[in-house]
């Protein structure tokens, strides 16, 4: 399972990033291309329980954050 903080232009993408990395420091935040968006992704849970207990800290900064399980 991952988070994902936002989609869009990649200077957003970079900006969602560079704002996450400066709050949190526990989970890694990755910019993946889905045409023609970027998006950027949080984390790689083992379980949906884990990434909801991190959902929870990062919806207070990043309120449209959403878990989602990646096709890949």
């Amino acid at each position: 399972y991952k988070i994902q903080l936002f989609y869009g232009s990649i200077n957003e993408a970079n900006s969602v990033q560079s704002r996450y990395r400066s709050k949190y420091g526990s989970w890694e935040p990755s910019i993946v291309y889905e045409s023609p968006n970027y998006k950027v992704w949080v984390g790689n849970f083992r379980n949906r329980l884990e990434a909801d207990r991190a959902l929870l800290q990062i919806q207070k900064t990043f309120p449209n954050a959403f878990v989602m399980k990646p096709e890949r």
